[in-house]
């Protein structure tokens, strides 16, 4: 499954009301393909925007440990009411010694609502990166241990139906599907 369109249009493109299934990356064909699951579902409901509170939690003067200034590979979700890729919002990650960095991708869907992908980055001199995605499940594991000192509740078990072919789903391993509920004071 792949769109055929140029470069994502900017975050501020109009969004889906569903939360988006995955991740698009560029196929070397010209066009996207499905690389990633996007599996990590946030509501925020009250006066803080999702969008905000994932903010106050993975960046800023607060939270050194995480940063944006790494330059990502091209990367973007589907928005089904749009019709075409849209690039993430935010994308942060935690850089630690060696490889298995914590990267998180982060798409506003409205004020309530945010996606989110999270991944290990895996060094591979192969990729055209150097690295790619991996480790799902422990990503988000890392995330929702960083989250669970301040206000957020974790539904659990969460399950995220991809729709992608068996065998793509079985190559990705556990995702740590997550739901995430942020609880302001």
């Amino acid at each position: 499954m792949a769109a055929r369109t140029g470069s994502p249009p900017g975050p501020e493109a109009e969004r889906e009301r569903e939360y988006p299934y995955c991740v698009y990356q560029p196929d070397g064909d010209g066009g996207w393909g499905v690389t990633m699951p996007i599996n990590m579902h946030v509501t925020a409901p009250g006066e803080q925007r999702a969008l905000a509170a994932i903010d106050a939690e993975l960046a800023g003067l607060e939270n050194p440990r995480w940063t944006r200034v790494f330059p990502d590979a091209p990367t973007a979700a589907w928005d089904s009411d749009g019709g075409q890729l849209v690039a993430p919002d935010r994308s942060v990650r935690r850089p630690r010694l060696g490889d298995a960095w914590t990267h998180v991708h982060v798409w506003e869907l409205d004020a309530d609502r945010a996606a989110l992908h999270a991944h290990l980055d895996v060094i591979d001199l192969e990729y055209a990166y150097l690295h790619r995605g991996d480790g799902y499940h422990v990503a988000t594991q890392r995330v929702r241990e960083h989250l669970s000192g301040s206000n957020w509740r974790r539904e659990t078990p969460y399950r995220i139906e991809y729709d992608v072919e068996a065998e793509r789903r079985t190559n990705w391993g556990p995702t740590g599907d997550t739901k995430l509920e942020y609880v302001p004071d």
